[in-house]
């Protein structure tokens, strides 16, 4: 795992310095304590991803195989999104390495979700999309990325 942060933008060598960027970019008011990489359950690490910041809501989209897979708990704000596309600012592509970093509450509800990107084209990474959970029990939001 490389991360350089000489250029304007951020770029990565593996899915992992996902991880490595969103620990930076994290509000220092909301530390934070898990990551999770997407992975498909045909193995590919590479997704679409579609995101809507006002309503919490995600959706990635494997490029080999076409499932999809609504993060966290996306699916029930996703009928009132207005969801927009991710695309790389420098390459354009659409492909990209998903991963979720998770800031917790004491007893380890979840309190906040940022969902990080790396693209697969260029490495550059990004943050597309993060937002607050305001119900708990809410654990079990680390293993639906």
């Amino acid at each position: 795992m490389s991360i350089d942060t000489s250029s304007k933008w951020w770029t990565g060598t593996e899915p992992e310095d996902i991880e490595g960027y969103l620990r930076e970019y994290a509000d220092r008011g909301h530390e934070v304590a898990a990551f999770r990489l997407a992975r498909c359950a045909c193995g590919s690490v590479e997704f679409a991803l579609e995101a809507d910041d006002n309503e919490g809501a995600a959706r990635r989209t494997c490029v080999r195989c076409g499932t999809t897979h609504f993060i966290c708990d996306s699916e029930e704000p996703w009928e009132d999104a207005e969801p927009e596309s991710w695309a790389c600012v420098e390459c354009k592509s659409d492909r990209a390495n998903v991963g979720c970093w998770f800031s917790l509450r004491d007893g380890g509800d979840v309190r906040w979700i940022y969902v990080g990107v790396r693209c697969a084209g260029c490495g550059i990474l990004g943050c597309f999309a993060d937002w607050k959970i305001d119900y708990g029990p809410s654990g079990h939001l680390l293993d639906q990325v």
